[in-house]
């Protein structure tokens, strides 16, 4: 009877030895398992300025200036008219993305600047919703080289009501006139 036992044991090992080889043999195959993913490249600037994907408040300092006339002048003051251009490269991104874009005057000080229109160029169609620009650039327009190009135009309204502050932005040589500009991007999904 003891001989039985031993045997009835040694079978028992056996089997749990087996059980146990079995299991660690499935869970090596699925750690051996390698997956091949690729990760898309994303990369875009504006004005040649390297935003690294995150949403970002710049400030443009390549202004051109002209006056009532429609002479060009270098110095913004009562009665003149800006412009200026953003330039949305995706040279090096492999994936659609879409931009939100945000002209904040709402910091600004001085009442009498306005922004006249922001509209894209060379057939960037934005849409504006309370302020805000977006657009979608898809894979087709990246492969294609395209670039989205802005341009927003804005002037100093030339009233009397305004001459005090007029004359306080004017009394300091120093002075700038600065739009902060925020601009957000995102990777697009159509659904």
């Amino acid at each position: 009877m003891k001989k039985i036992l031993i045997v009835i044991s040694i079978l028992f090992c056996c089997l749990t030895i087996f059980q146990i080889t079995k299991s660690f043999g499935l869970f090596e195959t699925s750690i051996d398992d390698e997956s091949e993913l690729t990760v898309a490249k994303w990369h875009i600037t504006v004005n040649d300025s390297d935003l690294n994907q995150t949403d970002r408040t710049f400030y443009i300092d390549e202004i051109s200036y002209v006056d009532r006339n429609g002479n060009p002048v270098s110095k913004f003051a009562p009665g003149v008219t800006g412009k200026f251009l953003i330039e949305i490269d995706p040279k090096d991104t492999e994936v659609s993305f879409q931009y939100q874009l945000k002209l904040d005057l709402e910091k600004q000080e001085y009442d009498q600047i306005t922004v006249d229109e922001v509209v894209g160029v060379n057939g960037t169609q934005l849409i504006e919703e309370n302020g805000v620009y977006r657009r979608v650039v898809t894979l087709d327009d990246i492969e294609a080289g395209k670039t989205d190009t802005i341009q927003v135009t804005f002037h100093w309204v030339w009233d009397d009501q305004y001459n005090e502050t007029d004359s306080e932005l004017g009394q300091d040589p120093d002075s700038q006139f600065l739009i902060p500009i925020t601009i957000q991007f995102e990777q697009y999904i159509k659904e």
